[in-house]
């Protein structure tokens, strides 16, 4: 009974001796690395620019790294009524400004975990609504907007703030609390 030669000399004796086994081993682990390592590059590539945060949060639904990240921020931006860190989640095209308006959840951000519920826009995929149930009962409806899609560089971004600029309407912009 004749047996089949194993992997090794096989390779061995198709690519010409060890330095040819060498090379299909370390190409067939880059290759086996890519692909798991790869779309996760590519996503973090493609949205670069979205800021991530720690903060917590039960994330339900179909959400990216970069959109549960881009929450995290936002909340915690808001539990400390931080109005330069919600103008770092906002979508800022046309520019926006933070108002008192828009720190009306900020003691239901502080009251505990929050859970955001993320559903991707199936006719836009540089868009997404992202629903926040805060700890204390109170909810939130927002959207998620890759500012790719108006011009800018790629990046996910919050639809908050009071559009801001010449004859523009609305309250005055918030002004920061002191610290405690």
């Amino acid at each position: 009974m004749t047996r089949a030669p194993g992997l090794a000399a096989w390779l061995s004796e198709f690519h010409g001796g060890w330095k040819g086994t060498v090379w299909v081993t370390v190409t067939l682990a880059a290759g086996a690395g890519l692909a798991v390592v790869g779309p996760a590059a590519w996503d973090a590539i493609q949205t670069w620019g979205t800021p991530a945060c720690s903060w917590p949060l039960q994330v339900r639904g179909p959400a990216s790294r970069a959109q549960a990240g881009l929450v995290r921020c936002y909340l915690r931006a808001l539990a400390s009524r931080d109005t330069a860190g919600l103008m770092g989640v906002a979508a800022d095209i046309p520019p926006v400004r933070i108002t008192k308006a828009d720190l009306t959840h900020s003691a239901d951000a502080r009251a505990g975990l929050a859970a955001a519920t993320f559903t991707q826009n199936p006719e836009d995929t540089s868009s997404a609504f992202v629903e926040i149930v805060y700890a204390d009962g109170a909810r939130d409806d927002l959207g998620l907007i890759n500012m790719d899609a108006m011009g800018g560089p790629s990046g996910w971004r919050m639809a908050i703030g009071t559009p801001a600029g010449p004859g523009s309407s609305g309250p005055p912009p918030a002004v920061a609390s002191p610290s405690p």
